[in-house]
C-alpha cells in the first residue's frame, strides 16, 4: 500500500475515532484528540509501505493508544484530587472533612492503580473525568457556604446527601477497577472445573 493511501486511511480512522470518543463515550474533546492521533499513528505503522510490521507492531499500537488514554485521564483527574485536597484543608465540618477525606484514599487508590496498569483506565473513566472534578465542585461549593454569615440549611443538606452518594460511587468504581482481575479469575476457574470434571471423571 502507498504511504499516500495509508495516511489517508489513517487520517479517516482518526477522523471516526474523535467524534465517537468525545460524543459516544463523553471524553473531554482534548482527551478524544490525544486518542484519534494515537489512533492515526496506530493505523500508519499498520498500513505503511514495506509492511514493516512485525507481529506485535499492531499490540504495540494499541499499547500505545491505551497508555495516551489513561494518561489523559489521569492528568485530569490529578486536577481534581488537588481541587479536593485544598478545599478539605480549608473547610471546617468535619463530618464533611471526613467525607472528602474518603473520596481521596478511594480516588489515589484507582489512580494508583490505573498507573500500574493502563488497560483499567476505561473501566473507572467516568469516576476520572466526571465524579471526581465533580465532588471538587461540590467541596468548594460547601466552602462557600460555610463562609457565609448564614449558610442555607436547604443547601448544606443536599451538599451532605450528594456528598454521600458519590462516596458510594467512588466505592464502586473502586471495585470496578479489579474487574479485569476477577474476569481473569472466573475464566481460570472454569478452564479448571472442566478439567477437573473431565479428569476425576475419567478416574478408574
Amino acid at each position: 500500500m502507498g504511504r499516500g493511501t495509508a495516511t489517508l486511511l489513517a487520517a479517516v480512522a482518526a477522523g471516526l475515532a474523535l467524534p465517537l470518543l468525545a460524543l459516544g463515550l463523553n471524553l473531554p474533546w482534548w482527551l478524544a484528540l490525544v486518542v484519534a492521533v494515537a489512533v492515526f499513528g496506530g493505523v500508519w505503522l499498520v498500513l505503511k509501505p514495506g509492511g514493516g510490521l512485525g507481529p506485535g507492531l499492531t499490540d504495540e499500537a494499541v499499547l500505545d493508544a491505551r497508555s495516551a488514554t489513561a494518561q489523559g485521564l489521569l492528568l485530569e483527574a490529578a486536577n481534581a484530587i488537588d481541587r479536593l485536597r485544598k478545599a478539605r484543608r480549608e473547610i471546617k465540618d468535619a463530618p464533611m472533612r471526613t467525607e472528602i477525606a474518603h473520596l481521596l484514599e478511594v480516588g489515589d487508590k484507582v489512580m494508583r492503580e490505573v498507573r500500574e496498569d493502563p488497560s483499567r483506565a476505561m473501566a473507572v473513566r467516568r469516576l476520572l473525568t466526571f465524579y471526581l472534578p465533580n465532588a471538587a465542585s461540590v467541596a468548594d461549593g460547601w466552602r462557600t457556604l460555610e463562609a457565609r454569615a448564614v449558610p442555607s440549611a436547604a443547601r448544606m443538606t443536599q451538599t451532605r446527601e450528594v456528598m454521600g452518594g458519590l462516596s458510594q460511587a467512588f466505592a464502586k468504581y473502586a471495585d470496578d477497577v479489579a474487574e479485569p482481575e476477577l474476569q481473569t479469575l472466573d475464566l481460570d476457574l472454569k478452564v479448571l472445573k472442566d478439567a477437573l470434571k473431565a479428569d476425576l471423571s475419567n478416574t478408574p
